[in-house]
């Protein structure tokens, strides 16, 4: 099962002009909310009727047969590109820039000076350290991968969309204990925070948020 509770991530704070995440509480939060319900689909394109969706679009499964409830690592080795997704959190790496890990309680990656992960990580705890970019280069690398990473979910949605239908996401939303992002604007919602949206508009950031929202469906 790849849904599983781990406990939350500390939160960060920058430090230095130009040497941090930037992100608005505001949208840090819808963040976090959003991956919640991000890992919960995934969770559920593991099990679509028609074939795991996950393996469909090139992840392999790695479970951990140590364990009796064998804890499961989707991951996908594309060329440059390296994702790993688990219940509690995912990995992203690219060769040349790192890796970031994103805990699933929180909206604030930590970087690594590595591109790809061991096959036999299952556990938080089994990890190599993540932890805050220092200097320019790092804080450099670290927000090119960011903002693909986040464009990546986006894509990966849209293909979702188009193999599976709008008819299966909406089930999927609706089947998580906290449904927040329309799911037909889960993939436009990456997007706008990876190109960090929010700054190139003039609307107060609580009204640009809620067209993303199920509220939005409701008003």
């Amino acid at each position: 099962m790849l849904m599983r509770e781990s406990s939350p991530a500390n939160n960060h704070s920058p430090t230095r002009k130009g040497q941090g995440w930037c992100m608005p509480r505001t949208v840090r939060t819808f963040g976090a909310k959003l991956l919640a319900q991000q890992l919960w689909c995934w969770g559920r394109d593991i099990e679509y009727s028609n074939g795991n969706l996950l393996m469909r679009f090139g992840f392999e499964r790695h479970r951990d047969r140590e364990t009796e409830d064998r804890s499961t690592c989707y991951r996908l080795d594309r060329e440059r590109l390296h994702v790993s997704l688990w219940g509690f959190g995912m990995f992203f790496g690219r060769r040349e820039l790192g890796g970031l890990f994103l805990d699933r309680f929180g909206f604030c990656p930590d970087w690594a000076p590595i591109e790809s992960l061991a096959l036999a990580i299952h556990w938080p705890d089994e990890l190599p350290v993540f932890a805050r970019p220092h200097g320019q280069e790092q804080w450099r690398r670290a927000r090119e991968l960011w903002e693909s990473m986040l464009l990546w979910i986006a894509d990966y949605e849209k293909w979702v969309f188009d193999t599976a239908g709008i008819a299966y996401r909406r089930a999927c939303v609706a089947s998580w204990l906290r449904p927040f992002v329309r799911a037909d604007r889960m993939s436009t919602a990456w997007r706008f925070l990876s190109r960090r949206g929010w700054e190139q508009q003039d609307q107060p950031l609580q009204q640009i948020l809620k067209q993303y929202t199920l509220s939005a469906e409701r008003s």
